[in-house]
């Protein structure tokens, strides 16, 4: 069987505000990283996908059931970043309450709370705020379900904590699927094995790591003279950015256009970058942006 989360032309809008605008995606197994700025639509897509919203329009399917189906909630388990508890409840007594509403592995989530130091004997609500993340992040592991949804659950999470729950979810998503969001890919970038890019509610870019700095070049270039982008674009050079740092210009493009530059204004300097994972997401957030015809604030 094939397994797949499927979304056609879904929309959410709040009053006069659209959170999900016209997106339309299929998602295979394997650990999937939503990323994109705040404010992008990431939290409200995972909620319509785990039918908490109901969508002002468009249908989403879990192999093929729609998702408000009563089957299809049973293969989905949503961990929201603020998850709420009963004060004075105890760790067993969470954990009870997950198990009447899904398949539960209670030894893996043993063995998640002994591999984070988490104590058992205690009420959640006496647990720091990072001690709760890390809880609630073990509950959903210890679920059977076969799809996994994590909003922003990385957040505040130290090094070795985050090592040891990378772990936990690459054992976990061999044969199901983890979605996890979050505002920061280099927290992502060594997980993931795809990822969507989120800009105002829309898709901004979906694939694998290489695939989404695909045609991007980045130059620092020291000019003779000041140019100005207008003047670059002259070249038909396909610009994504163009920022001026002291006298270096920072430069992101699609495609090669070393020579060209080169050539036409016989920089000082022009050197080729990398670009940093989390810089990716502005990019191709602005990159979006260009292709809708939306002038830079």
């Amino acid at each position: 069987m094939l397994y797949m989360i499927r979304i056609e032309h879904l929309t959410k809008r709040f009053n006069n505000v659209i959170a999900v605008n016209d997106f339309s995606i299929s998602i295979d197994k394997g650990i999937i990283g939503l990323v994109g700025e705040n404010g992008a639509g990431k939290s409200t897509l995972l909620r319509l996908i785990s039918d908490v919203y109901e969508p002002t329009r468009g249908n989403i399917y879990i192999d093929e059931l729609p998702n408000n189906n009563i089957d299809a909630k049973r293969k989905l388990f949503f961990l929201c970043d603020k998850p709420y508890v009963p004060v004075n409840t105890s760790i067993d007594e969470v954990f009870k309450l997950y198990s009447s509403l899904f398949e539960m592995d209670e030894e893996k989530f043993r063995s998640i709370m002994a591999k984070l130091s988490l104590p058992t004997d205690r009420k959640v609500s006496t647990f720091s705020k990072g001690m709760q993340r890390q809880f609630f992040i073990a509950m959903a592991l210890s679920t059977k379900c076969d799809y996994l949804l994590l909003d922003e659950a990385f957040d505040g999470l130290d090094p070795l904590v985050l090592e040891t729950i990378r772990q936990e979810i690459i054992a976990r998503s061999k044969d199901r699927t983890t979605i996890l969001s979050s505002h920061n890919m280099s927290s992502l970038e060594r997980l993931c094995s795809s990822f969507i890019i989120l800009s105002k509610g829309k898709l901004a870019k979906d694939g694998d790591a290489t695939d989404l700095g695909e045609n991007m070049v980045k130059y620092q270039i020291l000019f003779k003279n000041p140019t100005s982008r207008e003047e670059l674009e002259k070249l038909s050079i396909d610009i994504i950015s163009y920022k001026m740092v002291g006298s270096i210009c920072h430069l992101v493009i699609k495609g090669d256009a070393f020579d060209d530059i080169k050539k036409e204004f016989k920089p000082i300097l022009i050197e080729q970058v990398a670009i940093d994972p989390d810089e990716l997401i502005v990019l191709q957030m602005m990159d979006a942006k260009k292709a809708r015809g939306e002038k830079d604030e």
